[in-house]
């Protein structure tokens, strides 16, 4: 009996989705939140315009930190005044000089002052 009672518990604890069977006609519970003759909230009216700009400054809290946390991700603007120059890859930039070339150029130097 104590298997099968400790099986139930487990399946239970392991599968929270499934829905509980009330076998005990005592145990009962009383909502005094939603009930019908629950009082009406009168700040919830006044807090309204302040949770509404809580919860924008959250909307954009979230977009800044997936922007810090994706890189990755391609940014996106929607204002035409917003442009730049790239000056790394445009035609017109000095050709850069790779670690490679930078090495032998070192190395051809030392050999002349030897």
């Amino acid at each position: 009996a104590d298997a099968l009672e400790l099986k139930k518990y487990a399946a239970d604890y392991l599968h929270p989705e499934r829905s509980i069977e009330m076998i005990d006609p005592t145990a009962f519970g009383r909502n005094y939140f939603d009930r019908v003759s629950a009082p009406q909230d009168e700040e919830e009216n006044e807090l309204f315009d302040e949770r509404t700009q809580i919860l924008a400054d959250a909307k954009g809290l979230k977009k800044l930190a997936v922007d810090y946390m994706h890189p990755e991700l391609a940014v996106q603007t929607t204002d035409s005044t917003a442009f730049a120059r790239d000056f790394f890859s445009r035609p017109s930039a000095p050709a850069q000089d790779t670690t490679e070339d930078h090495n032998y150029q070192t190395s051809v130097l030392a050999d002349v002052e030897a």
